[in-house]
């Protein structure tokens, strides 16, 4: 596969991630007040950041099986599957919640939030089963990564059937995974998500293994339908964007080649460092426009931040999980 469309995926993550970032920040409240009113047309352009979130799951349902093919993944390398996506997600994670943490336990102390920072909660992050017992995400994009785990396991259990060449396997496992929306639609699990990883897959095959352009759409209208039906039409315009884009599109600007790199850092640190900077900040609006300058010096601090912490957090975890086999 091409190097350019293995980058243009990647800048795709860091549209994604902005998407989410950009959401987040325009909605930040200080406990009095939240930066951009709801009518505010910045406020409503950033209601669509969290159909982000579906764009990186299609961008899974392409690249993880994408991998694993290239690696001739069988159950055997199941150990060394797991143990490489752990070393490449988890390190990042865990300092992001002990950062999570550490503000939690001052703001609640100050009043400003009642988050649950019982041990029980704390450990139910460690295996990223906290929703699952009904307890509280510390950070509102943890309960993402419960999801991508969950997939990772499916994908694990089932890969020698959804990489298979032959066609009734595929299909077969194909139509079990989107069914399990409607027999089991709770958004504690991957079934109410498995969606948009479909179209991800749909894509890996067409582009990848070259299967018939039938079949890719058949898959695709099939998680399309689901996806407006148990979430909505602004989720499924974004995971057809994400889908087209992984398609059509292999040369990016080297902006978003930089946001792609620091996309999981961006996604995973934002709602500290920029939440922290417009907290800081917003006591000195005094009117629309400064509220304005405060949303891109949160952004800018996001972004500032991510790098820092892609260069000495993320690039080291990854080079980590480079080197095991």
């Amino acid at each position: 596969m091409q190097s350019q469309k293995l980058a243009s995926i990647q800048a795709l993550r860091g549209i994604a991630a902005f998407m989410v970032c950009f959401f987040h920040l325009a909605g930040h409240s200080d406990g009095s007040r939240t930066l951009l009113q709801a009518e505010d047309p910045i406020k409503q352009l950033s209601s669509f950041g969290p159909t982000g979130v579906f764009v990186f799951f299609v961008i899974s349902g392409f690249v993880i099986p994408l991998s694993m093919d290239r690696s001739k993944f069988d159950l055997s390398k199941a150990a060394l599957f797991f143990k490489k996506r752990l070393w490449r997600l988890h390190p990042p994670y865990l300092i992001t919640l002990a950062l999570t943490i550490g503000i939690g336990i001052y703001n609640n102390s100050t009043g400003m939030t009642q988050l649950d920072l019982s041990i029980t909660n704390i450990i139910s992050h460690f295996f990223y089963v906290t929703h699952i017992f009904h307890l509280e995400w510390l950070n509102p994009i943890f309960w993402t990564l419960a999801t991508e785990i969950q997939y990772y396991i499916i994908l694990v259990i089932l890969f020698s059937w959804i990489n298979s060449n032959q066609l009734w396997k595929r299909a077969t496992v194909v139509a079990l995974l989107l069914f399990s929306t409607w027999l089991w639609p709770d958004d504690r699990f991957i079934t109410y998500y498995i969606s948009p990883f479909i179209i991800g897959f749909s894509c890996y095959y067409f582009l990848i293994k070259k299967h018939s352009l039938i079949e890719c759409a058949i898959y695709a209208l099939a998680a399309s339908f689901i996806i407006f039906q148990f979430v909505g039409l602004h989720w499924l315009i974004a995971s057809l964007a994400a889908a087209a884009f992984i398609l059509y599109i292999s040369n990016v600007h080297p902006s978003l080649s930089f946001l792609g790199n620091i996309s999981y850092s961006l996604y995973l640190t934002h709602p500290m460092i920029g939440g922290l900077v417009i907290f800081i900040l917003m006591p000195f609006s005094n009117g629309l426009l400064m509220d304005y300058i405060i949303l891109l010096f949160g952004l800018a601090a996001s972004i500032a931040f991510s790098w820092v912490f892609y260069r000495l957090v993320e690039v080291p975890s990854m080079k980590k999980a480079q080197k095991m086999s």
